[in-house]
């Protein structure tokens, strides 16, 4: 339990980080974009202060000195600098940035957006707001229990807690290179528990990201007068099953890289790019050079957060590169590619050193990666294209349980929107279009696809969600109007632009209301928490906007944000309390029953997980691949345990089972270890088979070991003294099974 001394000490350490962050944001963007206003001001601000954060937080961790305090006194430092140095570097930037192109305007003009139109949008916001935040809400009731986040998200974001470095890996599994993942969110996650020094914040932040993704949205519709339709395409996306199922109230991070993508469109779209080739004015330069380093952060920021990212990223940064002129590719190259290096770069040089591949689940030329996944099956959808019994078997289903019932009208707008932008789009539309088909390509031939079995691809269910980034952005080229819309006043009722505003806005109302069914979807059982979370998520920052431009001074409307955070503070610290008390504890109300973990938790990881919520500090070894997938509610209470899997290294940071007892006993010696939790081996298909783990045999005859918790399954096992390796020979199964496959 977290002491109201510690909570008040964390709220007010976040208070000056998030301060602190959005004055050196607001600084280095007038410094680069000293002439944009408005939103997409607020957006550049919000993606340089997330990026300033980011790597802040990487130097520290360089040097192993990332600790809630010293994060919290760096942020104010580099905050307090920005304070005393914004009109040096405002005067610096503006020379440096409108060099030579004074002519060109920095940021597009955005036509006025009819009320009813606005009004629509915010109901849609309002709406998957409310649906994510039932599963947030029953996240702070029990804890996070989505399976990406027990298995690598939070015990990776706990590592980086404990030991204060990025340097060191987490070898979380001996399966799946997870380690290698880069580790934006984890980062953020990290921080946050340094903060208050429990995960308290991490069932929040995908809401976060959730605004940020739908106010991007907006802005990629604003320079046409459409940022309703903005965000109505990306909360169709977000309501869906495909992103719902897993994002609110979890650590998992597609949210986060997707928001970080759209906000880079969003950006780019919103710059004063040159006219295009029907200008008689020929394109010598690209917009202000402000511009590309702070969309090319966003998309740095992405690269650095998900893999499924990859694929549009690099698409798009060719397509910038190259709408940006002859005569201004090599600089443009060199802003874009080195904004985005600093958002998300230092995770693939770190894999470059550690497996001497900056991606190294795969071969790049002559370079080799690690070592082939022992967990899938890596086909690709490509593979099964033309196989019909495959399409109705597996593909087909999947797409409506993840899509909804209108699944084919998600696809078929996202192929109208990119056939309208490359048939009469600008050069910005069409590049944009030309990313969204890439995305889709990349999407077909990624090996995960369909993983599975030979003729079983079970995979691709669950990784439709690799198709997001680019499904979004193409539903979101809907808010581009084509030209036979007409150029016709939004004010005119019955004109052609009109019936587009308000037909697309139906369509994607009806993707979200019906094919997700996103009304249904919102937890009526927790109806005045979710009006609360909504609300503060989208209600008050939507006030204090309105309030700002009727003309009210910024300092009642500092007022009004402080009262708005006291309150927010004060239901925080009673949401804590709640949280923490019934956080992976077999007690808490809607304990997981039907789904997983539930067959799990029956197993002995539930008993395992009610006696790590009361350790602090323990070293604990883990044996078995089903501990390792639920790893997390045993690194404890504070997430201050350090869990390491008994494995053994290999070259170029590959890591597997130890596939015989001594050799095992062994590294458990080395480990110098408080306890060991051994459990079986997972079978995803048919969990309810698992059996004693052989682990639970060498161990048991070793000696110095007594057993505090679990089923038989799973079991806790404190260790007294060194484990004796000659009881190896009477311990039965001396060698580890062959590894399931997933």
């Amino acid at each position: 339990m977290s002491s109201a001394g510690d909570y008040i000490l964390g709220v007010i350490g976040l208070v000056a980080v998030v301060l602190s962050m959005a004055i050196a944001g607001r600084t280095a963007r007038r410094a680069a974009l000293p002439r944009w206003t408005a939103a997409p001001a607020l957006l550049a601000d919000a993606v340089i202060a997330i990026g300033i954060l980011v790597v802040l937080a990487e130097v520290l961790g360089l040097f192993g000195l990332l600790k809630g305090v010293l994060l919290v006194a760096a942020s104010m430092i580099v905050g307090g600098g920005a304070l005393r140095l914004e009109p040096m570097l405002i005067r610096a930037g503006a020379r440096v940035a409108h060099r030579g192109k004074a002519d060109e305007p920095d940021l597009r003009a955005a036509p006025s957006v009819g009320r009813i139109e606005l009004g629509a949008g915010i109901v849609l916001a309002l709406i998957v707001a409310a649906q994510w935040a039932g599963p947030t809400l029953l996240a702070l009731d029990r804890g996070i229990y989505g399976g990406d986040s027990l298995w690598y998200h939070l015990p990776l974001a706990a590592h980086i807690a404990e030991t204060g470095s990025v340097t060191g890996l987490l070898y979380t599994d001996p399966l799946y290179l997870n380690w290698f993942y880069p580790q934006v969110s984890e980062l953020l996650h990290g921080g946050g528990i340094l903060l208050f020094s429990n995960d308290f914040l991490s069932p929040l932040m995908n809401m976060g990201w959730l605004g940020l993704a739908l106010f991007a949205g907006y802005l990629i519709g604003r320079p046409y007068g459409t940022g309703p339709i903005g965000v109505a395409a990306v909360a169709s996306v977000m309501a869906a099953n495909l992103l719902f199922s897993r994002q609110p109230g979890n650590a998992n991070n597609d949210v986060v890289a997707i928001a970080l993508f759209l906000s880079s469109v969003a950006l780019l779209l919103n710059a004063g790019w040159p006219a295009g080739p029907s200008s008689a004015r020929p394109i010598i330069s690209g917009p202000p050079s402000g511009t590309l380093m702070v969309a090319g952060l966003a998309a740095g920021l992405a690269l650095g957060t998900k893999l499924t990212v990859v694929p549009p990223v690099l698409a798009l940064t060719v397509g910038v590169i190259w709408i940006s002129g002859a005569g201004y590719r090599l600089r443009a190259s060199a802003e874009w590619i080195g904004a985005m290096v600093v958002g998300g770069g230092y995770w693939y040089a770190r894999n470059l050193i550690v497996s001497g591949n900056p991606f190294p689940w795969q071969d790049i030329g002559p370079i080799h990666h690690a070592e082939a996944l022992q967990g899938r099956h890596p086909y690709s959808i490509a593979h099964y294209a033309t196989d019909t019994d495959i399409w109705g078997r597996y593909f087909t289903p999947a797409l409506h349980e993840r899509l909804g019932d209108l699944w084919p009208a998600y696809l078929a707008i996202a192929v109208i929107a990119v056939v309208l932008v490359l048939w009469r789009g600008g050069r910005m539309e069409r590049m944009l279009g030309v990313v969204a088909l890439l995305a889709a390509v990349a999407y077909l031939l990624t090996p995960l696809g369909a993983s599975g079995p030979e003729g079983a691809p079970i995979g691709f269910r669950l990784n439709i969600r690799y198709l997001a980034p680019g499904l979004v952005l193409a539903l979101s080229l809907l808010a581009i109007p084509p030209p036979f819309a007409g150029p016709q006043p939004v004010w005119r009722l019955g004109t052609r632009a009109q019936l587009w505003r308000f037909g697309s806005l139906a369509i994607f109302a009806a993707l979200i209301l019906v094919s997700a069914g996103a009304i249904g979807a919102i937890d009526t059982g927790r109806i005045p928490g979710t009006a609360a979370v909504a609300l503060a998520l989208i209600g008050l920052p939507l006030l204090l906007v309105l309030l700002s431009r009727r003309g009210l001074s910024p300092v009642p409307l500092a007022g009004i944000g402080l009262a708005a955070l006291i309150v927010l503070a004060v239901f925080g610290r009673m949401a804590q309390t709640h949280y923490l008390d019934e956080r992976y504890s077999s007690t808490a109300p809607d304990y997981p029953k039907d789904e997983q973990p539930a067959i799990e938790l029956g197993q002995g990881l539930g008993a395992a997980y009610d006696w790590a919520d009361g350790t602090h500090d323990l070293r604990i070894a883990l044996s078995g691949t089903m501990g390792a997938l639920f790893q997390y509610p045993l690194w404890g209470g504070d997430s201050s345990n350090s869990v390491t899997y008994i494995g053994m290294h290999g070259s170029r940071g590959s890591f597997n089972e130890i596939p015989e007892c001594p050799e095992w006993i062994a590294a458990l010696n080395d480990g110098d270890y408080d306890y060991v939790v051994t459990t079986p081996t997972f079978h995803q298909d048919d969990p309810a088979a698992d059996k004693a783990p052989v682990q639970r045999n060498w161990i048991s005859h070793g000696g110095n070991v007594q057993r505090v918790a679990g089923a038989g399954l799973v079991d806790v096992w404190k260790i007294t003294g060194l484990v004796d390796p000659l009881a190896c020979a009477a311990a039965p199964g001396s060698k580890l099974p062959p590894p399931a496959t997933k």
